[in-house]
């Protein structure tokens, strides 16, 4: 059986051709400046709210609650 070179053989892992310019194009349309600074602030708001209720999980554990 003959095919016409297109055949992947085996585990052959096969890349699409993308036009590099095509690239480009949608990530300007995509990735504003605003769109990027939302994504930043966003991301700094779930660390520092993460590493304030880590603390005081950590601070939870290591502290003696006294009772009335």
């Amino acid at each position: 059986m003959r095919t016409d070179g297109q055949t992947i053989r085996g585990n052959e892992m096969v890349i699409p051709h993308v036009a590099l310019e095509s690239v480009k194009e949608w990530a300007k349309r995509s990735f504003t400046r605003e769109r990027i600074v939302d994504v930043a602030m966003c991301a700094s708001t779930v660390t520092v709210v993460g590493m304030v209720l880590s603390t005081l999980y950590r601070a939870m554990q290591n502290q003696t609650i006294v009772g009335f």
